[in-house]
């Protein structure tokens, strides 16, 4: 174990956005965190796009975007079917890159790691392991070393008992779950579990790099968002309300144990892997836009009765307002055979013969793929596209809708690139991307089935207090999450890895700290202990952890 001044504690809080944080932190009630702020430096974290959990986490362990370390998204996002793939879900198998402890272990640094997503299969640390997000329910052995998993007696990954259910969803869907007391105590209690751990291992085990996530701001956001009275002072259940409160209460005692344990010199960093925000009111129908545009084909409906958009046009009766009317009609919606009208699409999209067709990516984020030969061709193709795109409307407010158009390639650039679609369009998050055919009043509409309190957000958090890091009043501007591993790495002392896509937040130190350890970088040195390749342990994601997983990714909304 090195000097004190040159170690460093990541406090992890998943989903946890300053649109929450910030007014608590100002009335008093996160001191912890508050006195960690105005104490360092702090900034809006842009997260990965998409902003989703399998990525971002990624991004920030590799200090890479997703086109050099191969994570997209929880599932194979852009991998062609493979006969004998093992699973459609990542794990810390996909990764391509190695992590921020890889490097540390070539420079001989010793680690913690506790509940970072996507570390499942463990593997060989200079240090222990416990892993996160996505470790099956039944895992025998979740870290490293093998022999910790059987010391963890009273230990929880993750919540299990509402895996297979979705928050806030209508209710004719008998797979909802409500927000009660005693769902948010079993939040609660897994937070202590994870507490304990931490604290004992923070305490008993050497380190020079320490790192804990506490994944309750996302999963209070997804199923208590109406309930946080930052965002929500008017909550139709005040218990609620106060039980939300008294958790980031109690985050923020768990902050400042691990920050006192830690050391008074210790370097400390507190970030979030994304936002959160509420659910988007609004959808934008990018198939149909593109097939008014003239891009998109669609295959011919083979059936003797026409299909319900086709009566539906005749009529010029949009199913956004169809929709409307049966919600109007008491149990109509209870229907199943309403249900499956409703559902049904007159039209799929022929990708073969389109000259563009869209790929889901995440609620507001969307891909679009060319079938346009020719190098001139594809570029004007580009350039028409960007351009329409981003003069898509909303009717009822004139308002653009789409923020961000670029190429593919602009983002995802790197040896885990080669199937990225050639645009990505990032919606503004009140509005989503519906993929399906059909005939609509407008390709801006109102969405008749809002699930979910709340969706992740690009803007997370990021606080650094430490040796170097003078007090700033202002927030600290274009911070992204494969930041953080590089200036990590700075603050120990310790070169970058040349292929970093980060960079070290030099503006976030003193200008004599910085002539006192300047910049600098090395060759990568691989995966540890064995450079060419990481080494996992054995344990096998059968069918029924695979299908649990699935559930759970389902019930917070992040598989459709």
């Amino acid at each position: 174990m090195n000097d004190s001044q040159n170690r460093v504690l990541i406090i992890g809080l998943d989903g946890a956005t300053w649109d929450v944080l910030d007014p608590w932190m100002r009335d008093g009630t996160l001191p912890h965190l508050a006195r960690l702020r105005d104490k360092g430096s702090w900034g809006v974290l842009r997260s990965t796009i998409p902003p989703v959990t399998a990525p971002a986490w990624s991004s920030f362990m590799t200090g890479k975007k997703p086109g050099k370390h191969g994570v997209f998204h929880f599932i194979r996002l852009f991998e062609e079917e493979k006969a004998g793939t093992a699973s459609q879900f990542v794990s810390a198998e996909t990764l391509r890159s190695p992590a921020i402890w890889d490097v540390l272990g070539h420079h001989d640094r010793m680690v913690g790691l506790i509940n970072i997503p996507l570390t499942y299969p463990p593997r060989p640390v200079n240090g222990f392991m416990i892993s996160g997000l996505l470790t099956p329910k039944h895992a025998k052995i979740f870290t490293y070393p093998p022999e910790l998993s059987g010391c963890l007696t009273d230990y929880q990954i993750d919540l299990d008992r509402f895996a297979g259910k979705t928050p806030y969803q209508d209710e004719f869907d008998e797979g909802s779950t409500t927000p009660t007391l005693e769902f948010l105590g079993e939040f609660r209690s897994m937070l202590e579990k994870r507490a304990r751990a931490s604290l004992d291992l923070i305490g008993l085990r050497p380190w020079d790099f320490f790192m804990v996530v506490f994944t309750g701001p996302d999963r209070l956001g997804h199923y208590f968002w109406n309930y946080h009275a930052p965002v929500n002072p008017e909550s139709d259940n005040p218990e609620l309300t106060d039980g939300v409160r008294r958790y980031y209460i109690r985050l923020d005692e768990i902050v400042g144990e691990l920050v006192e344990r830690a050391g008074r010199d210790t370097n400390i960093l507190v970030m979030s892997d994304h936002g959160m925000g509420p659910v988007p009111p609004k959808q934008i129908h990018i198939a149909t836009w593109l097939q008014q545009q003239g891009w998109l084909t669609a295959r011919a409906r083979r059936a003797a009765v026409p299909g319900p958009d086709i009566i539906l046009a005749r009529l010029r009766i949009g199913r956004d307002r169809l929709g409307r009317v049966m919600k109007w009609v008491p149990g109509l919606l209870k229907s199943r055979v309403v249900r499956r009208t409703i559902n049904d699409r007159a039209l799929a999209v022929d990708e073969q013969r389109s000259m563009a067709y869209s790929v889901p990516i995440f609620f507001n984020v969307t891909g679009i793929r060319l079938n346009v030969k020719g190098e001139a061709a594809r570029k004007a193709a580009v350039q028409n596209l960007e351009r329409n795109l981003s003069r898509i409307s909303d009717p009822d407010t004139g308002k653009q809708v789409i923020t961000e158009v670029f190429p593919g390639r602009e983002y995802y650039s790197g040896v885990a690139a080669e199937r990225v679609p050639d645009l990505i369009a990032i919606a503004d998050p009140q509005y989503c991307f519906k993929h399906a055919l059909g005939f609509y009043s407008s390709i801006v509409t109102g969405r008749q089935d809002v699930r979910g309190p709340a969706k992740h957000r690009m803007e997370g958090i990021f606080m650094a207090r430490g040796k170097g890091i003078p007090v700033r009043t202002e927030p600290v501007r274009s911070v992204h999450l494969e930041d953080i591993a590089p200036t990590a790495l700075h603050l120990m002392g310790l070169p970058v890895p040349s292929d970093m896509d980060g960079r070290i937040l030099t503006e976030i130190f003193s200008s004599q700290y910085n002539r006192s350890r300047p910049v600098a970088y090395e060759e990568p040195r691989g995966f540890w202990p064995n450079p060419v390749r990481p080494e996992f342990s054995s344990n096998a994601m059968s069918a029924e952890d695979e299908a649990i997983i699935e559930n759970q990714l389902r019930s917070l909304g992040y598989l459709e």
